[in-house]
């Protein structure tokens, strides 16, 4: 936990009364009031998870998390966030099975891989979550009776807007 005092204390105090306007507020502020880059970027990442968790935003929980890591470029937590945000989307982003909702792992994948480049602490979770998503990627078929090809660039529409890289579970 980041130490509370000041903006802080009171994001924390909003917080733990659903108050997440005020949790969201305190946590900004602590952030811009803060030269601790550590202490500034666990805050912004609370804000990204608060977007993800109570708001069901993630649009703005991927832009906190992002801000968390340009904060602290050698921490993978940001983009396990990320990684995590993309891979619940299925749902989202489609029917929950199927085409629309297989493809939001591969730019999973890559926030998870970044993960791992960029703070090797990260690497065992993101292998993790790799492994665990991996599976439900399309299939060979899939990709082919689309006339695409494993390895190509693929735009993933949805709110996720990013090119990755197509990959097969099989």
């Amino acid at each position: 936990m980041v130490e509370t005092a000041g903006p802080a204390k009171i994001a924390y105090n909003c917080l733990k009364e659903a108050d997440y306007q005020c949790a969201i507020d305190g946590f900004i502020e602590a952030a811009n009031n803060t030269d601790d880059t550590e202490k500034k970027g666990q805050y912004l990442l609370i804000v990204a998870k608060i977007y993800q968790a109570h708001l069901r935003n993630f649009s703005k929980s991927r832009q906190f998390a992002l801000d968390a890591a340009e904060v602290r470029p050698n921490w993978g937590e940001p983009y396990l966030h990320i990684g995590r945000l993309y891979a619940s989307s299925g749902p989202l982003c489609g029917p929950g099975r199927g085409w629309d909702s297989q493809i939001v792992v591969w730019p999973a994948i890559d926030m998870w891989n970044k993960a791992k480049q960029v703070d090797p602490e990260a690497a065992a979770e993101a292998n993790k979550w790799i492994g665990q998503y991996a599976q439900y990627m399309p299939k060979k078929e899939d990709v082919f009776i689309r006339n695409l090809k494993a390895g190509d660039s693929f735009f993933v529409p949805c709110w996720i807007q990013r090119s990755t890289r197509i990959r097969t579970a099989d």
